[in-house]
């Protein structure tokens, strides 16, 4: 007998043992995904391993094949497996890390009628058979009622059915009774593929008007006008012309003479009238076409011949107005065939790409491309030569153009690429980009999308139907055929890092990237303007290939020239090199807002901020204001006992929201209304301190009434169309001002806009995070970026309580140089990364005690190893509250081990429930 290892999607970081039937033998492969029984419930697996023998003496078996393909190839398993060690994660998590959203279905169960003998009695109370439960109100009659009529159905099903009723204990106690049964089962994927008929033409183009004119309508007076003016001049009589048209009366003919088309001449008695044309050739044609309906159907017959891909039914139905009755004419007589294939859900398919040529490269790009291209192309002829690169360039250097370059190459070499952003928000604008360069053979993932969509890109994918995927970190795992090429742009950002959820590993896109390119011979491109320290120390070490481009690129001659034309104004641009003309970085202007306090401004916004602003709505541009935060508030405080309102479940302050004007948690999502009066001391002077987006929105509508303004956060863009649409909306010029959170500090190119402002740019500073530094600094070097990048220049104006801070300092100078100089030299005294890992514990629990229990006890027993194997290199730092120290109503202690190699020791530690281990975590709050 053979045996199948089979990962499940729990948090057990091990695969469970099945026999295989005699009958499935033949079908099961690597990868298959199966069904199967887990304790009483189905689940679904995929199958990592075969094996002969089993050290388990009684085992279950594979009960179903769900799908012929296998849903990974050896490749993904061996990724899978890379995944489980390395982060020390849950194999089936790692697993479904690889699978589409909704690819398998949920474990579940369906109930049966079985009979129905209720007591009589009044349907408010009635006792169970076999019982002494009373069961209150009509709800099991009604139950047991849909169950004998609809037959069996799923608790899903059933929810649906009785939506907010409790309809699980009911079930359960009919079932006692007898009266209904269950059984799991496994419910189907809410992913599935979408079929649908498609238009097939049998026709030429230069068939349409002969087939309009036979497909129209027969009329009497139409043939009888069409017989008359093939004629032309010669006279006809009138009965001959009756008797060709088929006419049985003179009815036809009075109508011709009605409308004026011809007239009838009479002739001597004994001999026929003669009807003569007295219409022009077009207006003979006007009137065959609207009598017959030829213009429909000619119409219809040219909008099936140009779809491209062939229109369905609704489609043509739509467009052209034809009834369902005509569609179905068509396919009767042979003019058209209706098929039925999958169709593909694709939110690109829509838009509309103009294609564009490469631009002539600076010497700049062309001495980086020079060391790029021949990696490709080694990496296309030897899959051992991978290769590495870490683009250190400036906002605006031309860092995408050698993106797009790269993916070209490996396009042309017929493998694939793959293009990582950290943000949805940053999508639209570089699929934009990429699909104008690559029309038709990109795709995009990310974590928003529709499932169905997610479901057929991967399907799409898997058959090597997608050249370049544009997306965020779940792109990653898009099963690519022959991928020869990872981008990861602002590889500095946070949002690279996957967080913990039931038991998925806690990976870093870079890591991933790295291992993939080094497994399928690839190269790997890291870009940023501020690269992370980590990536910056590898570069120094070797470990990456440092490329630089120290200038920013406003445009080539010509564009720029245009730009400057079209808006009537002088570009502001240095001398550039060929036909690249070059721009200073942005002049930064630091605010010191105690400066302003002190002289009366209590003003979130500073004088320079306010006088800056009213100059670019005077000069008509646009302007982008960053705020670190979110909502109304950071808290809300009562002015006279202090009182903070917290969340309940989470003890963090909650924030105001005036949209809606509720309170809301920001780590568990819980919501209140607002307070009237202090819960404390019953004061009315409870207050919410701080300022969001709203508020600076408001405050800017009071200081500027003829400002246009939009806000870009989460709240405002909560779908992924809304990113699109928000955008769109500033770059057609539809708002003066965008006030945004950190998503609009990333990545974006807005040639118009000539000011930034930082509301409050040392916000962060103090967080007790050794990497507080390096993000305010990414942060505030990004958004600076987005300034000046077009032919009117810009400036920008950070505003600060801490201006002699080095971060500060080195972020209003674009100096990564010194910001690295005094940060390597904080980091290497403290024992920090990238000098020594980091790996993090955190313990979680309702219990409020339990958590210091563990954390102490994880730290006696990694004391233990650490002297079992002569670790003097590896420490402990902790045990200590977490700096959020309860989390949806989980009180929460960390832990942190810091050394050469943390997962050697932590790979022999006994996990405990409640644990969770993060490996080289990006922030220790």
């Amino acid at each position: 007998m053979r045996y199948a290892e089979i990962a499940l999607n729990v948090p057990v970081n091990s695969t469970f043992t099945y026999h295989i039937p005699a009958e499935l033998e033949p079908d099961l492969q690597l990868g298959s995904l199966v069904r199967v029984e887990f304790g009483v419930a189905m689940q679904p697996g995929v199958i990592l391993r075969f094996s002969d023998q089993s050290d388990i003496p009684k085992t279950k078996p594979v009960i179903e094949l769900l799908d012929p393909q296998p849903a990974l190839d050896a490749n993904a398993i061996e990724l899978v497996n890379w995944l489980s060690e390395t982060y020390l994660a849950s194999i089936g998590p790692c697993v479904w890390l690889l699978l589409p959203p909704g690819f398998t279905g949920r474990s579940g169960r369906r109930y049966h009628f079985c009979r129905d003998d209720l007591t009589d009695g009044p349907p408010e109370q009635m006792t169970l058979p076999g019982t002494r439960t009373k069961s209150e109100g009509p709800l099991p009659r009604r139950l047991l009622d849909y169950l004998r009529q609809r037959g069996p159905r799923r608790l899903q099903q059933l929810k649906r059915a009785f939506p907010k009723q409790a309809i699980e204990r009911e079930l359960a106690l009919l079932e006692d009774a007898g009266m209904i049964r269950s059984q799991s089962v496994l419910a189907p994927p809410a992913a599935r593929g979408k079929t649908g008929s498609r238009v097939y033409p049998l026709f030429s183009n230069d068939q349409i008007d002969e087939l309009a004119r036979k497909l129209g309508k027969r009329v009497k007076h139409a043939d009888l006008l069409e017989l008359i003016a093939a004629r032309d001049e010669d006279a006809l009589g009138v009965h001959e012309a009756l008797e060709l048209a088929g006419a049985k009366n003179r009815a036809p003919l009075n109508r011709l003479i009605d409308l004026g088309l011809v007239f009838v001449e009479k002739t001597e008695r004994g001999q026929q009238d003669l009807v003569f044309l007295e219409a022009t050739p077009d207006e003979v044609s006007t009137q065959l076409s609207g009598w017959r309906g030829d213009e429909i159907y000619g119409q219809l017959l040219r909008h099936i011949i140009e779809a491209n891909p062939p229109a369905t039914p609704s489609e043509i139905r739509t467009a052209t107005g034809a009834s369902a009755k005509l569609i179905q004419k068509l396919e009767r007589t042979g003019i058209i065939e209706i098929r039925e294939e999958r169709i593909w859900r694709d939110s690109l398919q829509d838009l509309d790409f103009m294609p564009t040529e490469p631009p002539h490269l600076t010497p700049d790009q062309q001495a980086v491309w020079d060391m790029i291209l021949p990696a490709l192309r080694r990496s296309a002829d030897d899959s051992s030569e991978s290769a590495r690169f870490l683009l250190h360039g400036v906002t605006g250097s031309g860092k995408t153009e050698i993106y797009l370059r790269a993916i070209a190459e490996v396009l042309n070499q017929g493998r694939q690429a793959i293009f990582l952003v950290p943000e949805i928000a940053l999508t639209p604008q570089t699929v934009r980009r990429v699909s104008e360069r690559f029309a038709g053979r990109v795709a995009m993932v990310h974590g928003s999308l529709p499932v169905g969509e997610r479901y057929d890109t991967w399907v799409r994918a898997r058959r090597g139907d997608i050249s370049v995927v544009v997306g965020t970190r779940s792109a990653l795992f898009t099963p690519l055929p022959d991928l020869g090429l990872i981008i990861l742009d602002e590889e500095h950002d946070a949002s690279y890092k996957q967080l913990s959820w039931r038991g998925q590993p806690q990976y870093h896109s870079r890591d991933l990237a790295d291992y993939i390119m080094t497994r399928k011979g690839g190269v790997l491109i890291l870009g940023s303007a501020t690269p992370d320290l980590n990536s910056w120390y590898r570069a120094q070490k070797d470990l990456l290939t440092y490329l630089r481009l120290p200038k920013r690129i406003m445009g080539h001659r010509r564009r720029i020239r245009q730009q400057a034309n079209r808006a009537g104004v002088v570009a502001r641009y240095a001398p550039g090199d060929f036909d690249a003309l070059h721009i200073d970085l942005p002049p930064v202007s630091v605010v010191d807002m105690r400066a302003e306090l002190r002289q009366g401004n209590s003003s979130m916004f500073s004088r320079e901020l306010e006088q800056s602003l009213a100059e670019v709505l005077d000069r008509g541009e646009q302007a982008m204001l960053l705020l670190n935060r979110r909502g109304q508030a950071t808290y809300v405080f009562c002015r006279d006992c202090g009182y903070v309102l917290e969340c309940a479940r989470c003890d963090s302050p909650m924030t105001y929201h005036r949209f809606d004007q509720s309170l809301r948690c920001h780590h568990c999502g819980a919501s209140q209304e607002q307070p009237r009066h202090c819960p404390m001391c019953q004061s009315s002077r409870i207050r919410y301190f701080g300022a969001g987006t709203q508020l600076v929105d408001e405050t800017l509508r009071d200081m500027f009434p003829q400002a246009r303004t939009l806000r870009w956060d989460t709240d405002t863009a909560s779908k992924p169309h809304m990113h699109f649409e928000i955008l769109q909306r500033f770059i057609d010029g539809e708002a003066d001002i965008l006030i945004g959170t950190q998503m609009i500090a990333k990545g974006l190119d807005l040639p118009l806009v000539t000011l930034v402002g930082v509301v409050s740019a040392d916000l962060g500073l103090s967080l007790p995070d050794f990497r507080a530094g390096e993000r305010v600094f990414q942060l505030l070097t990004q958004v600076a970026g987005r300034a000046g990048r077009g032919i009117l220049g810009g400036k920008v104006v950070l505003q600060t309580y801490q201006p002699d801070n080095y971060i500060i300092q080195a972020a209003s100078r674009h100096d990564y140089a010194g910001f690295v100089e005094s940060e390597i030299a904080y980091r290497k005294a403290l024992g920090y990364p990238p000098f020594r890992r980091l790996a993090r514990m955190v313990f979680s629990y309702t219990d409020p005690q339990k958590p210091q229990q563990q954390a102490a006890m994880a730290a006696q027993r990694i004391q233990l190893l650490i002297t079992r194997y002569d670790m003097t290199g590896t420490s402990l730092i902790g045990p200590v509250p977490c700096f959020f120290t309860r989390i949806d109503r989980h009180y929460r202690w960390q832990l942190l081990i810091r050394g050469p190699n943390p997962r050697v020791m932590l790979r022999q530690l006994a996990i405990e429930p409640g644990w969770q281990i993060d490996l080289d975590p990006i922030d220790i709050l």
